[in-house]
């Protein structure tokens, strides 16, 4: 291979390797090109999000924690639980979703309203990824490839109709690799706005989702590679400036709810204390054989089934391996010039491998799925023409013909419309039907001690949190009269904190736990407490 001087090409007999500074090697296609495939996107896109939006909220407790927070930043009252008691300080999610649902609840704060604007986001992201993977790939047609199926990925299309904060973070932080392929780092650096819009978008990625630490150390391994020596300093210095004001504030109120479950052995059995050495190394192997057969398979290809509740199969080794091999060629095959694809996806990866292994799902790795599933594509296209050069065939992999292969994605899309047009599980609908009691009879000073505290707040509108996770009933009892407990759910959501620690000190209790009704097929109780200090 001959050597170049810096903003030319070296080229081979199978692939031209864009060096550092080149910005000159885009792709050569018309307007009228890109706005045929933009039309086409928006078109499918908006068809299959209507039919998959499902109007009711999500069950997680997460995306009603995110609306309360929204909500109390809405009303002026400042980043805290308006559902506790006493408005505790939130510690736990980053403020930037929090904040974005509060500019948008000015206009409306329905539910059904904030979830379309997640779809607006989707959709925003979806245009950004067609011009990213154009640049990454040299070929509007694999970008359209690529897109065309990720409007089809049923993990994404679901986020977008949820009140969480995946989608946001998922614009923001492919916004921030834009601008960093639009940049030039080395002539007049600080002139430019780039720079700063860089570190802009980085730390909004970062006060949306904590993952954003992700992007920073793939950004900074970037920059680092490339020699970007100024370009680096300035993100370091900024970012950590603009960063410290959340980690101080954590540290005010007891440290980070990220760290802490970290180093747990399980962050939902805390009796098992804490992990070491030995634990770690089990971790990352554990999660290295789930990522492989499950998280990266099923994210990419929806209609891979994934059960959690059994052990890992060799069918699913067989699947998986050649998934991730196409993965790791296709990133391989992007040069230079998709090093900092490559850069974002391992620092992610390096992050994950560290976190509980019973933190399992697609939730974790979906803000890279977008760029796993180009690889994949890439690692397709350059596979089939290394095939067809073997053979000594003139022809070349065309991409559209991938396109067949969207029937496949039809029936995880199905299922989701299914799940959006019926009502909730009748255990759910004797829920939410004892928090409406509240509204009914305007109690809204009540405390409600409840196993999903943010959905029942949002349906009830009184205070609520949930029960000590503790076999000890002493330390459970005083639990509830520190909270000033005024009345206890007992539900059947088929969660086993409720029977493993809430339930044995009802039943034992029972003076103290009067039923004011119940709820049948399933029992649902709403038990009046009285207090063991008075």
């Amino acid at each position: 291979m001959a050597k170049a001087s810096k903003g030319k090409y070296i080229k081979n007999k199978t692939e031209p390797i864009l060096l550092k500074g080149d910005k000159r090697d885009h792709v050569k296609d018309t307007f009228y090109e890109n706005f045929i495939y933009m039309i086409i996107i928006t078109i499918l896109f908006l068809g299959v999000y209507g039919f998959i939006f499902d109007k009711k909220l999500d069950l997680n407790g997460d995306n009603a924690y995110y609306y309360v927070l929204g909500k109390a930043l809405s009303q002026g009252e400042g980043y805290v639980n308006i559902a506790s008691i006493n408005k505790a300080p939130n510690n736990h999610y980053p403020p930037g979703y929090p904040f974005i649902l509060s500019m948008f609840m000015h206009l409306s704060d329905t539910p059904i309203f904030l979830k379309l604007i997640n779809g607006i986001f989707l959709l925003i992201s979806l245009y950004l990824f067609y011009y990213l993977f154009k640049f990454f790939s040299r070929s509007s047609k694999i970008a359209f490839v690529t897109v065309f199926f990720l409007l089809l990925n049923s993990h994404l299309l679901l986020y977008g109709t949820m009140i969480m904060s995946e989608v946001s973070f998922i614009l923001l932080s492919f916004l921030c690799i834009y601008l960093v392929h639009k940049a030039d780092l080395e002539n007049n650096l600080f002139r430019k706005p780039h720079l700063y819009l860089i570190l802009i978008t980085l730390v909004g990625s970062y006060y949306i989702r904590s993952t954003g630490l992700a992007l920073f150390a793939g950004l900074m391994l970037y920059f680092l590679i490339n020699r970007y020596w100024e370009a680096a300093v300035f993100i370091a210095i900024g970012f950590i400036t603009l960063a410290i004001p959340w980690i101080i504030r954590g540290q005010k109120l007891g440290g980070s709810s990220y760290i802490k479950p970290l180093v747990m052995i399980n962050p939902y059995r805390a009796e098992l204390g804490n992990a070491d050495m030995a634990d770690y190394f089990n971790r990352i192997i554990t999660n290295v054989s789930r990522y492989i057969t499950r998280e990266i398979p099923n994210s990419s290809l929806p209609f891979i089934k994934v059960n959690y509740l059994s052990d890992i199969s060799p069918i699913e080794w067989l699947i998986g391996l050649p998934v991730l091999a196409l993965i790791v060629y296709g990133l391989y095959k992007l040069g230079r010039r998709g090093l900092i694809i490559i850069s974002y996806v391992v620092t992610t990866f390096g992050i994950l491998l560290l976190w509980p292994e019973v933190w399992t799902g697609v939730r974790f790795v979906l803000p890279v799925v977008p760029l796993l599933f180009f690889a994949l594509i890439m690692g397709v296209y350059n596979g089939m023409n290394y095939v067809l050069a073997r053979l000594k065939s003139k022809l070349s992999f065309n991409m559209l013909i991938l396109l067949v292969f969207g029937i496949a994605f039809i029936a995880p899309i199905q299922s989701i419309h299914m799940k959006s047009k019926i009502d909730y599980p009748k255990a759910w609908k004797n829920y939410f039907s004892v928090a409406g009691w509240f509204k009914r009879n305007n109690i809204k000073d009540a405390v409600v001690i409840c196993r999903k505290p943010m959905l029942f707040h949002v349906n009830s509108g009184t205070y609520t949190s949930t029960f000590k996770y503790s076999n000890d009933e002493k330390e459970v009892m005083d639990d509830l009269n520190r909270k000033q407990t005024d009345y206890v759910i007992l539900d059947n959501l088929g969660y086993r904190q409720t029977y493993e620690y809430l339930f044995p000190v009802i039943n034992n209790q029972k003076e103290n736990f009067l039923s004011v009704f119940k709820l049948e097929n399933p029992d649902t109780y709403l038990l009046k407490y009285n207090s063991t200090t008075e």
